[in-house]
């Protein structure tokens, strides 16, 4: 057993990447005992945001807990170490909320300290990059605020979103107009072709795909009329089911010659992943400035990443959504400046982000056009599936000019087909959409994404 094993089974320790033995064996080679964060910061933090006095002392008697004890505040300042460095190799969503089950008094507020560890470390990281510190002074004291106000409102001090707040409390994370970005590497199985302005997308393992030209099984819904796709490269041809950019696989391969088109994109490689805040502003011109200044940014601050575009997942890139609003409004137009592809998530994403995580309609009072029309939708048996975007680095000026990667009349034939929903299997049963929209509300909520997307 290693070290870093023995002492994460001594207290019982989850909630961390795999792999991390070998980087503590190298962190422990030149470990000196410090303390694990400036003792005043606590101070500082719960003076600024209103803590309280009670939840002061509980943060300090952690705090001690965890500096009087040589192995657990070894294994403390390791996982800190690795906390603000894992954002940087792009590992993202591998830590999640870590509490000690044995041997720790105060074991609710163990990841609460480890975050607020990781504020000074990743400012000094920025300060030495010679950043203005106007572009991070705020970033890792957003998630501080909103902790420190639950605690003195409920008393609790666990994490409610580790990986999410990780971001902020690492200055990995960057506001930038309106969205915050970060980067992250591909994990998707795809691979991206470029013939001048003509972009072509392949899934490069094999996949099973309704006939709507979304990945079977999503929602637990399967096609009994599914197709198999594959991908294959042989003597300088690739050969594959084209991804529709409107969000669909296409029902007919496709061959192209290597010696014509360009692999611009792929699995491993890092995209400017952003995030949605709520509000005001989500359009294609906030889209191509924001990304512009991002893209710009980082080739300034972070040379060393080569930064191919940008993407995320959301729920507001599902077709559905589209044709329901009839092509039009941002949600419509913004997928029109995006190369959308279908993925494994289910609808749980709109029902929280439409229906604030109710599961009937009756609890709730349908105000807006797209809550209105979501219910009728899904009344009839129709579901929602939200999908991955990319847009290229090379295209962010074009933004906004035309729909940027297919001719309008692609999108307006996808978001028709998806008027009327399939018929489908859900388990042993064929689901002939007559189901109500209060037994769907009722049924398990998917997965939803890592990065949060709140604003529609």
């Amino acid at each position: 057993m290693t070290e870093f094993a023995r002492l994460t089974a001594q207290f019982e320790l989850s909630g961390f990447p795999e792999g991390l033995d070998a980087l503590y064996d190298q962190y422990a080679v030149d470990y000196q005992p410090h303390a694990l964060m400036r003792r005043g910061l606590i101070g500082e933090l719960c003076a600024r945001f209103d803590a309280g006095t009670q939840n002061e002392r509980r943060l300090f008697a952690a705090l001690d807990e965890i500096e009087g004890n040589p192995e657990l505040l070894k294994l403390s300042n390791f996982l800190v170490n690795d906390m603000c460095a894992a954002r940087h190799r792009l590992d993202l969503d591998d830590y999640q909320a870590m509490e000690p089950k044995k041997g720790v008094a105060h074991a609710d507020l163990f990841s609460c300290l480890l975050l607020f560890a990781c504020i000074e470390p990743s400012m000094q990281r920025m300060e030495k990059l010679g950043m203005p510190l106007e572009c991070y002074e705020k970033t890792p004291f957003s998630p501080a605020r909103r902790q420190l106000e639950k605690m003195r409102e409920t008393g609790d001090g666990r994490v409610a979103d580790f990986p999410w707040d990780m971001n902020f409390y690492t200055c990995s994370l960057f506001p930038m107009g309106r969205f915050n970005f970060i980067p992250f590497r591909l994990d998707d199985p795809i691979q991206v072709f470029r013939k001048g302005k003509e972009t072509v997308a392949f899934f490069t393992e094999p996949r099973r795909i309704r006939r709507d030209g979304m990945l079977d099984g999503v929602n637990g819904q399967y096609d009994p009329e599914a197709f198999d796709i594959r991908y294959e490269e042989k003597d300088g041809v690739v050969t594959g089911w084209p991804i529709c950019p409107a969000g669909t696989v296409e029902p007919q391969p496709r061959s192209i010659a290597l010696s014509e088109w360009e692999m611009v994109l792929q699995k491993g490689d890092i995209l400017m992943g952003f995030h949605i805040p709520g509000g005001a502003g989500y359009d294609p011109q906030h889209l191509r400035d924001d990304c512009l200044t991002c893209y710009e940014f980082f080739r300034k601050w972070f040379p060393e990443i080569e930064i191919k575009g940008f993407g995320s997942e959301s729920w507001l890139y599902d077709p559905h959504l589209a044709m329901l609003l009839e092509g039009r409004g941002n949600i419509a137009m913004m997928q029109k400046q995006m190369y959308i592809y279908p993925i494994e998530s289910g609808d749980g994403q709109v029902w929280r982000e439409l229906y604030h995580g109710k599961r009937s309609p009756d609890e709730i009072e349908l105000k807006s056009r797209l809550q209105k029309a979501a219910a009728a939708y899904m009344e009839t048996g129709g579901r929602f599936t939200p999908c991955s975007m990319f847009v290229l680095a090379q295209d962010l000026s074009r933004i906004e000019q035309e729909p940027l990667y297919a001719e309008e009349n692609v999108y307006k034939a996808v978001w028709e087909r998806m008027r009327q929903p399939l018929c489908v299997q859900e388990g042993n049963k064929t689901c002939f959409f007559r189901t109500s929209f209060r037994g769907l509300l009722w049924a398990r909520l998917s997965t939803v994404c890592s990065l949060r997307m709140s604003a529609w």
